[in-house]
């Protein structure tokens, strides 16, 4: 696009940094999110904060992920933070994975995602019943979690 003198968009870097996430190019989404803002003078909106957010936490770049939500110019929403509590489980940080599930929980006490994502770090931590506590939360609280889908089933 660059090269042939097309001005990328704010919905072009969506796509760009959506890429760099779910191919785990961290460096990569680092410089087009940099270069979004310095070069092409786009504010970021939610749809490239929650791409950044995800590509940080997956890679197990937390404290980043955390920085990242502390600059935003909006509040964090419950999905957001779904995506730092899913790379606490999958780095085995239950310090900060606590904290954030406690904040999705006072953003959306009926989120299902989150019980089960802490329930799954203490679970991975060996922490058997602290697992079957949060699971016992859900079912006093009538929190029932979604079930899977697929698109090969319908």
């Amino acid at each position: 696009m660059i090269n042939a003198g097309v001005r990328p968009t704010e919905i072009t870097f969506i796509g760009v940094l959506s890429a760099c996430d779910h191919c785990g190019l961290v460096e990569e989404g680092r410089k087009w999110f940099n270069l979004m803002k310095l070069d092409y003078y786009i504010d970021p909106g939610k749809e490239h904060y929650s791409c950044m957010v995800d590509l940080f936490a997956r890679a197990g770049c937390l404290e980043e992920a955390m920085n990242l939500i502390g600059e935003m110019h909006f509040k964090a929403d419950a999905s957001l933070w779904l995506s730092v509590l899913r790379g606490c489980v999958a780095h085995g940080d239950r310090t900060l994975g606590k904290k954030v599930a406690e904040r999705i929980i006072d953003l959306d006490p009926g989120n299902s995602s989150a019980y089960v994502q802490l329930s799954s770090l203490f679970a991975t931590s060996g922490e058997w019943e602290t697992s079957a506590i949060v699971r016992r939360i859900m079912r006093e609280k009538q929190i029932v979690k979604n079930p899977g889908f697929s698109w090969a089933d319908s």
